[in-house]
């Protein structure tokens, strides 16, 4: 008898980690349809600037990730901000840093090679983590992160060399991959920041990286004031978009391999793009379609493999 309740007991949990790994995958999906939209809000924004938006994004980003914490840390929400140390203050300069690129390289170029440039960030996240942490980084990796680099070569290329034809939205395409390529460096500081940091709850670094950049935008703008539509699709931005992109993520890695994660998280990268074409009409260049196609396939190739690979 007590063989039978033992391995029913053993049935009962293994469901439940089904389900719990199910609804983190949902979780995951989400997340990734609610960063897509991004650009599509961006583009609906029709007289704010970049410093006004991203003001106006920092404080509904900040506002969601703080409700989040006072409700999980309670009385402990002071001392949790006071925990993150070095480590969360790279984190919240690096990606507050990242947030402001992140605006303006989609301002500045069209979203598909926006995005597409920033799904690299792993790679640069696994070069900086094996410069500042010592961590090994596999032949796999390395492979995948030229294979990427080329395809950010060829986008960035057609900016270069035939910036009158190419499909940016203003004649600062080249611009615009510069600064992608910035806040794919920030992501990916981020990211070595997180794992140096991963015993401690980095969440508030999170949220201090919101803080950082709204202020950064609050002492480089010269007015705040905005029209009441454009304050809508800014704070949605903060809100819906990355804010809760960041708490679906969090809240689903206690249950989805972070492997997986960024696998699923691809459908960004296809969605994003695919919103301002259906939305706007804006089509990405064909030399932003073929090295978008190269560093997706690098992603996915360094991703199914991490698939197969035990996490440390």
């Amino acid at each position: 008898m007590a063989e039978v309740n033992a391995k029913t007991t053993a049935a009962k949990g293994a469901a439940a980690g089904d389900r719990r790994y199910l609804l983190g995958l949902a979780g995951v999906l989400l997340a990734a349809l609610a960063a897509s939209s991004a650009g599509i809000l961006l583009r609906q924004i029709e007289t704010a600037d970049g410093w006004q938006i991203l003001f106006y994004r920092s404080l509904a980003f900040v506002a969601v990730l703080l409700v989040y914490i006072c409700a999980q840390r309670r009385r402990d929400t002071f001392s949790a901000f006071l925990a993150i140390g070095w480590p969360g203050v790279v984190v919240a300069l690096a990606l507050g840093g990242a947030f402001i690129a992140f605006i303006f390289s989609m301002l500045l170029t069209t979203v598909a090679q926006a995005v597409l440039i920033l799904s690299a960030s792993p790679f640069f996240a696994a070069l900086l983590g094996l410069l500042f942490l010592r961590e090994r980084v596999a032949p796999v990796t390395w492979i995948s992160m030229t294979v990427a680099l080329t395809g950010i070569g060829v986008m960035m290329g057609q900016d270069l060399f035939f910036a009158s034809d190419s499909g940016g939205v203003s004649g600062g395409a080249l611009a615009g991959s510069l600064v992608a390529l910035a806040a794919c460096l920030g992501y990916a500081a981020a990211i070595v920041a997180l794992r140096a940091g991963r015993r401690v709850d980095m969440m508030p670094a999170t949220c201090l990286a919101g803080v950082f950049a709204g202020l950064v935008c609050f002492l480089l703008t010269d007015d705040l004031a905005i029209s009441g539509r454009d304050l809508a699709f800014a704070l949605l931005l903060g809100s819906a978009q990355i804010g809760l992109q960041y708490l679906l993520i969090t809240l689903s890695s206690r249950h989805v391999p972070a492997a997986q994660i960024t696998l699923v998280m691809l459908v960004e990268v296809v969605l994003a793009p695919l919103w301002v074409w259906l939305g706007v009409g804006e089509a990405p260049s064909s030399a932003t379609l073929i090295g978008g196609a190269i560093v997706v396939a690098a992603v996915l190739a360094q991703t199914l493999f991490g698939l197969q690979t035990p996490s440390d």
